[in-house]
């Protein structure tokens, strides 16, 4: 073709859109082929790139392509309307944003969370990250079956403390899918002593409502914490905590 007629293919390589794309806009009739070859295929000039670019200029204002359409043949819009649609992207771009940076925290999160690992098991790390997103989740059921003096200590907490609690989560929930996985005993020395620095834990994170945590928890609905063990593994923590209990009780 000579240097200002474009095949459709080669439309489509300095365009950057795609051919089913420029079909749809010629049976629309948004953008029409400038001419045809004797075969019957479409053919582009430079000027039909220009107003690919224009369509592409109002599609990020959020507008439809009727009311693109109609601007092109028209070529005048009212002022107000090219203002909401601008005011319109500015706040679906403001949303975009802020969900960008609280995925960013996130990660910033789980990599101060994990650096220190030398391995990391795959449920306990993807419960972590669940356990980001159902934050808010988790906020409300503490609201839900706890008092506000009890709710705003348990979730008065900096970042820093938040990082030191998730690290030693991650750290024992990884200690007990290793006991699990290597087949020690529940009654083992090394199965209590992680038990016993899990309810430390747990006691540490409820701030010592450990107590009303437990005499609450039967009574509610279930607590939003991402569960990365299997029933083996439950199995395995019931047997080993009635053991621990049964142990410290008649000392």
């Amino acid at each position: 073709m000579g240097k200002d007629i474009f095949t459709i293919g080669e439309f489509v390589q300095k365009s950057g859109t795609g051919i089913r794309t420029l079909r749809y806009y010629d049976s629309i009739d948004l953008l029409k082929p400038s001419d045809y070859t004797e075969g019957g295929h479409r053919l582009y000039t430079k000027e039909d790139i220009i107003t690919l670019q224009k369509i592409k200029c109002l599609q990020f204002l959020g507008l439809s392509l009727k009311d693109i359409k109609n601007m092109l043949k028209n070529h005048t819009v009212k002022g107000t309307a090219i203002l909401q649609s601008l005011n319109d992207q500015k706040q679906l771009f403001e949303a975009k944003k802020l969900e960008i940076m609280n995925i960013l925290t996130d990660i910033d999160h789980m990599i101060e969370t994990i650096e220190e690992e030398e391995t990391i098991n795959i449920d306990i790390f993807c419960a972590m990250v669940q356990k980001l997103m159902f934050e808010e989740e988790t906020e409300r059921w503490f609201k839900e079956h706890y008092s506000k003096d009890v709710v705003n200590e348990l979730l008065d907490i900096n970042k820093s403390e938040k990082i030191d609690l998730d690290k030693k989560w991650t750290k024992i929930l990884t200690q007990i899918k290793q006991l699990i996985s290597t087949e020690t005993p529940p009654s083992s020395m090394k199965s209590q002593k992680t038990i016993e620095n899990l309810m430390l834990l747990v006691n540490e994170t409820m701030k010592g409502n450990i107590d009303l945590f437990k005499e609450t928890l039967p009574h509610t609905r279930p607590f939003p914490f991402p569960n990365p063990f299997t029933e083996k593994d439950l199995q395995f923590i019931k047997e080993a905590m009635e053991i621990y209990t049964n142990n410290n009780s008649s000392s």
